[in-house]
């Protein structure tokens, strides 16, 4: 029996939008508990975590792709739509952040003023407030590289033949220099890796349509997941999947292993948005980028409120602030919009 997504725009969007936020919960707790990877237990869960928390991103991001017609006025709606948004929300609050971070920890105007440089040179060079944002920088690259491949590249074969060569040069040739720089301007290296997981969201999106035995299907997914912590725990492999760092030491498991595990949690996103208890989440996935950018900001708060500064307290911090905010934010727009102040025609 096939089992399909949903035919309406409603549904799709609310069980991407649970992935989404399946994603996000995901980045905070794995940023939390960095601090606790010398306990061997949380040393495993970051790992496993990182197999897929990413690359998710990149995934959903190649749902709603469509290629471009071949002219001038296409490319600039492209570029205006969809990079343009992103490159703004990233030096606004790449900006809005370096000046909190200078206030909040009383750093030298010297290296606020050099990290506004930084901001524009972007991927590992960001740390603290901004370590996150190298993602905005390899997701705009690598939507613009699988646009190129989608819409100028049009037998599907030689698209998979181009990533899979970028794959392979981007996990053979690691942490490459750039003009005797260690770190490349926006990450761009990572690019050569990540075009692979959107490409193969463009492809996987219309194929999820026609997935049957849904549940078996996820049940052999969380088999395979435990099998890979079970070798990850008894050292038969060491593997890890660290796209900022662009560390990486296997390259059929960081091909292989996120695609299924974003499968499984796609499929998990499906199955609970049919289910009334879990369309909080909704709300989670339509802010990620706002919790993306704001979260390790608001690990500082427990410290700052003299509160202890533990993993899973930051994590609520980094996921609920930003969401409250937004719901305050909400509630003032509203209000502004029923009390506007009455206006008089004098005839």
């Amino acid at each position: 029996m096939i089992v399909h997504m949903g035919s309406t725009t409603k549904q799709r969007i609310t069980w991407v939008d649970i992935a989404k936020a399946l994603g996000i919960i995901a980045v905070v707790f794995g940023h939390a508990i960095d601090s606790e990877r010398d306990i061997r237990s949380f040393d495993l869960v970051y790992d496993a975590i990182y197999w897929w928390h990413m690359p998710l991103f990149f995934i959903i991001g190649g749902f709603f792709l469509k290629p471009l017609a071949r002219n001038w006025e296409a490319i600039r709606q492209f570029l205006s739509r969809r990079c343009k948004p992103l490159i703004v929300s990233y030096l606004l609050m790449g900006s809005l952040l370096i000046m909190l971070s200078h206030f909040v920890r009383n750093q030298d105007w010297s290296y606020t003023a050099f990290y506004f440089v930084r901001l524009l040179y972007g991927g590992r060079t960001l740390n603290n407030y901004l370590s996150i944002f190298w993602f905005i920088n390899v997701y705009i690259l690598t939507l613009i590289v699988v646009i190129i491949l989608i819409s100028w590249v049009r037998p599907a074969i030689l698209q998979w033949i181009i990533s899979l060569t970028l794959f392979a040069i981007g996990t053979i040739h690691q942490q490459p220099e750039f003009l005797g720089h260690p770190y490349f301007p926006w990450d761009v290296q990572v690019v050569l890796i990540t075009t692979t997981y959107m490409l193969a969201g463009y492809y996987g999106f219309k194929l999820l349509q026609t997935i049957s035995h849904k549940y078996i299907t996820l049940l052999s997914i969380g088999i395979f997941y435990m099998l890979l912590i079970h070798d990850q725990v008894t050292r038969k492999i060491n593997f890890t999947l660290y796209l900022k760092s662009d560390n990486l030491n296997h390259t059929g498991l960081a091909l292989i292993t996120p695609l299924v595990l974003c499968l499984g949690v796609i499929l998990v996103s499906q199955i609970i948005s049919e289910l009334k208890l879990f369309h909080w989440l909704v709300f989670w996935g339509r802010h990620t980028v706002l919790i993306m950018f704001w979260h390790r900001a608001l690990f500082d708060l427990p410290e700052i409120m003299g509160l202890p500064n533990h993993w899973l307290l930051k994590c609520l911090m980094g996921l609920l602030i930003p969401i409250l905010a937004v719901l305050v934010w909400k509630q003032f727009r509203h209000f502004l919009m029923h009390h506007r102040p009455r206006q008089f025609v004098h005839s």
